[in-house]
């Protein structure tokens, strides 16, 4: 490539020498063989890098419609993530989240479907109520389970939908649940045709036809799909090439009507796959173009080449005629000379030679086009003064004529602004051969590469929360400017937290401060481990001015093969300031309400029951006046309504303020209550309580000995029920109370408004509140068979209610 001058033979006079024959013959054979050399790896570099370009274009047509698909994939997966908080969904409150569903906006010819592995919970394209099909009518298999268990969000395969009998995909989120429950999955399924419609701007380059497959590798289609014929098809090589680890690449495949080259891009997400197919003879084009020119300028060379030695040869006369017969072959190495300057000008790239004073000795019509300066002779005339001067280009010339190294490298072009070149420099003894060739696209695709990698950095610095991105060995590798910040300010001057560093060790190096420093340390150790898919964590830190609480997430994904750690940091000062002031004021009003619940029992006891009980003795004293029968009946339905008073009186009194949970302790008092709930009511009671409830907290025993008291009150009072069970037990991690009955429940009868429902008074909000005292929750189902309450509280609540943890150190 550095001797790419075009030939010129420059005779003055052959020397009178007896080897002239033969110093005549190797000259013009030498020159010969190095112009079909020249020639030859100028048309060969060229074609191959026309190929490269061309295969380029339909592997780029590959990556955009990837990433074209998985950016709608993503949008329809945060449409899913917002209705996965919807307040609805939590209660199990179906009917009003199938209205919320049906009037979320979503593509075209799609439903939400909620379902659990066992049957289907709502189906947006069937009516609320109706009955729902079977399992197997959604478009997620069972061999995909497993992977949306693993990261949350997936995208289906192309499957036949059995209700409109169109093809679809869908993208399933799975909901977080309890340990316990089974898990609820909310699917979207789309129309196939939508997501063609995404990426059918995509598809526009020049001879290549781009093809969507599924992981299953089943091609989408789309409406106004107009598939070729002879397109080729997936046979048992292309298969096994597109099952591969690659996630890119190209090869060729038989074709039904010829070769086919085979450009294609997998999505690391979804496992879509984008194939970009092109006839081979279009692709291999440059080639054979290149081999046909390469062949004639070598059998023009030979038939110069040849009859000059010919001539040669058979000029057995004096020293004139071989000089006559040199000057022929002159002109035939002059004819040849411009037959080559022909090729070197079809060639698409800009060329031209400069001799070492800066003149151009050749340039092809692609450079004269560039420059603008068609119908002008270039050839000896000074480069700067024709072209002009650009100190880029300058310097890169200076560099091949002055040093001899050889430059390459993308410039702004001088003569169109806004166009990018890529500019070679070759010295040669000469001088120097520059080709050029117009890469503005390919300049622009790296640049918008780079501003959206900035963009999302920007993206990151702009949040508040402290974001750190971690590799699968817990090295981290990107961070944003506030987990930089949070670095400096917290003394260590941002080391230990900066790319680079383990973040895994600086976990461990603080594990020995305490429980909190610790429980980070394992959660961190098993999500780097792969044991765990998510972790979460709050901890105190002591700050300037008040200690600061910080919420402590981490993720495990994968981006393709690799796996990726995201950490963040958030700081809820605020949140659990006004949690514990929140905390305060509920305990002391539960307080007081238990201190006035303790009054009224006592007064109505002590005097409300003795007046009843009084007029129940001033009826027996009336009976006996001899009243006529008519008056007898009135005193003794008097004297039921008295007692059946007195009765509830007594139940009531009970229910407020019950003895026994300072001495008996919680297991004794919750069953001692049981019994007497069910003398004073007639219900049938069961309880089942632990006896290591005895070994919580008292502030705890108390505040489940009263939703105890409240549940069974709510049964009493509302349920209409025969039996009521209760049970109290612990677990690892929790402790879990149950409160049952077999009444008609809470949900309202057929034509009852909304505004209707049954009231849930003051009595389940007080549950609620004594619950968030220790980090609990509070759930309810009710059905038509009866109502169950279930309380759970962590065993391991200090860190929840953040009045009595040391300060600990953030990792």
């Amino acid at each position: 490539m550095h001797d790419v001058n075009p030939l010129r033979l420059r005779g003055r006079g052959l020397v009178r020498s007896p080897g002239l024959r033969g110093w005549v013959i190797l000259t013009a054979s030498a020159t010969a063989l190095l112009s079909f050399l020249t020639v030859a790896a100028v048309l060969l570099g060229q074609a191959s890098h026309e190929r490269h370009d061309m295969i380029h274009r339909g592997l780029s047509a590959s990556v955009a419609t990837v990433s074209a698909l998985d950016r709608e994939a993503e949008a329809l997966g945060n449409t899913l993530r917002g209705l996965s908080r919807s307040p609805l969904l939590d209660a199990d409150d179906l009917a009003p989240f199938y209205r919320q569903l049906a009037a979320t906006p979503r593509p075209d010819g799609s439903r939400f479907v909620l379902w659990t592995p066992e049957r289907q919970l709502l189906n947006t394209a069937v009516p609320f109520g109706a009955p729902l099909p079977a399992l197997a009518a959604l478009p997620v298999k069972e061999e995909r389970l497993a992977l949306l268990r693993r990261v949350g969000l997936i995208l289906s395969e192309r499957v036949h939908g059995p209700l409109d009998g169109k093809w679809v995909v869908a993208v399933s989120l799975r909901l977080e649940g309890r340990a316990d429950e089974p898990d609820r999955i909310l699917t979207l399924g789309v129309p196939e045709d939508h997501l063609y419609g995404t990426v059918r701007d995509v598809d526009g380059t020049e001879g290549w036809r781009t093809v969507i497959l599924d992981h299953r590798l089943q091609e989408l289609a789309g409406p106004d799909r107009d598939v070729p014929q002879g397109s080729v098809s997936l046979t048992r090589d292309v298969v096994d090439r597109l099952s591969g680890a690659e996630r890119s690449g190209h090869f060729e495949a038989d074709g039904a009507s010829g070769d086919w080259a085979v450009a294609f891009s997998r999505s690391p997400t979804s496992g879509y796959t984008a194939l970009s197919v092109a006839p081979a003879e279009m692709v291999d084009a440059p080639v054979q173009r290149a081999a046909y020119r390469i062949a004639l300028a070598g059998g023009v060379l030979l038939l110069v080449g040849g009859a000059s030695a010919l001539l040669l040869m058979r000029s057995g006369g004096p020293v004139d005629s071989l000089r006559r017969d040199a000057a022929a072959s002159r002109g035939q190495l002059a004819a040849a000379n411009a037959r080559m300057s022909d090729i070197l000008g079809s060639i698409s790239d800009c060329y031209f030679t400069l001799d070492r004073d800066y003149r151009i000795t050749d340039v092809n019509a692609a450079a004269v086009r560039w420059w603008g300066l068609e119908g002008r002779s270039l050839a000896g005339r000074s480069y700067f003064d024709t072209v002009g001067r650009d100190p880029s280009i300058d310097a890169a010339l200076a560099q091949a004529i002055g040093e001899g190294r050889e430059f390459r490298g993308v410039l702004a072009s001088l003569y169109h602004p806004g166009r990018f070149i890529d500019y070679r420099v070759y010295p040669a003894p000469e001088g120097a051969a520059v080709f050029f060739s117009d890469v503005t696209d390919r300049h622009e695709a790296h640049r918008a590469a780079l501003r959206e990698r900035e963009f999302l950095q920007a993206s990151l610095d702009a949040l508040v929360a402290h974001i750190a991105i971690l590799d699968d060995q817990g090295t981290i590798l990107a961070v944003n400017e506030a987990w930089h910040r949070f670095g400096r300010d917290d003394g260590s001057g941002g080391s230990s937290h900066s790319v680079g560093t383990n973040y895994l060790d600086v976990c461990a190096s603080v594990r020995h401060r305490g429980m909190a420093e610790e429980r980070i340390f394992r959660g961190m150790e098993a999500l780097v481990a792969g044991k765990r898919v998510d972790f979460q964590a709050l901890c105190k830190y002591p700050g300037p001015d008040r200690p600061r609480w910080f919420q402590l997430r981490a993720s495990r994904f994968l981006v393709g093969t690799d796996t990726r750690i995201v950490v963040a940091r958030e700081d809820i000062t605020d949140i659990i300031t006004a949690r514990e002031e929140v905390s305060e004021i509920s305990g002391r009003l539960l307080g007081l309400q238990d201190e006035e619940r303790r009054r009224i029992a006592a007064e109505l006891h002590d005097s409300t029951a003795q007046h009843l009980v009084a007029a129940g003795l001033r009826l027996m004293q009336a009976e006996s006046l001899g009243m006529p029968p008519a008056g007898r009946r009135i005193l003794n339905e008097i004297d039921r309504s008295l007692e059946e008073a007195l009765k509830e009186l007594r139940v009531f009194t009970y229910l407020l303020h019950p003895p026994g949970l300072e001495s008996d302790g919680l297991a004794g008092a919750v069953r001692a209550f049981a019994d007497g709930f069910a003398d004073r009511t007639g219900l049938h009671v069961q309880a089942w309580v632990d006896d290591g409830v005895g070994t919580l907290p008292s502030e705890l025993q108390r505040a489940l000995f009263r939703i105890v008291q409240e549940g069974l009150a709510n049964v009493h009072r509302h349920a209409g029920a025969s039996r009521a069970a209760i049970a109290l037990r612990l677990t690892p991690g929790e402790v879990i109370l149950c409160i049952g009955d077999d009444g008609h429940g809470m949900r309202p009868r057929r034509g009852e408004a909304a505004a209707q429902r049954t009231s849930l008074g003051v009595g389940i909000p007080g549950m609620r509140i004594r619950l968030s005292q220790f980090g609990g929750s509070l759930r309810i189902r009710s059905v038509r068979r009866g109502t169950v309450v279930r309380a759970a509280v962590p065993r391991d609540s200090e860190g929840v209610q953040g009045t009595g943890a040391a300060p600990i150190r953030v990792p």
